[in-house]
């Protein structure tokens, strides 16, 4: 089971910059990155920052793919 992510296009489309995210929502830039790289799963604390922050349900960021 594996989790994707869809945190870099809806980043980009905003024009929020993987830094400025990351100082908003209390996280170092580099996490960011690994996570739209899909090298790191986000915690279930930085899932709900992220959510809250781009005021979107986790569901829409995260999908588990079931292979």
């Amino acid at each position: 089971m594996a989790v994707s992510t869809t945190l870099k296009e809806i980043r980009t489309e905003r024009n929020i910059g993987q830094q400025d995210l990351a100082v908003a929502i209390g996280y170092c830039g580099r996490t960011i990155g690994r996570i739209e790289r899909g090298e790191r799963v986000a915690s279930l604390e930085l899932a709900l920052r992220l959510s809250a922050y781009l005021g979107m349900p986790v569901e829409e960021l995260f999908k588990v793919d079931d292979e």
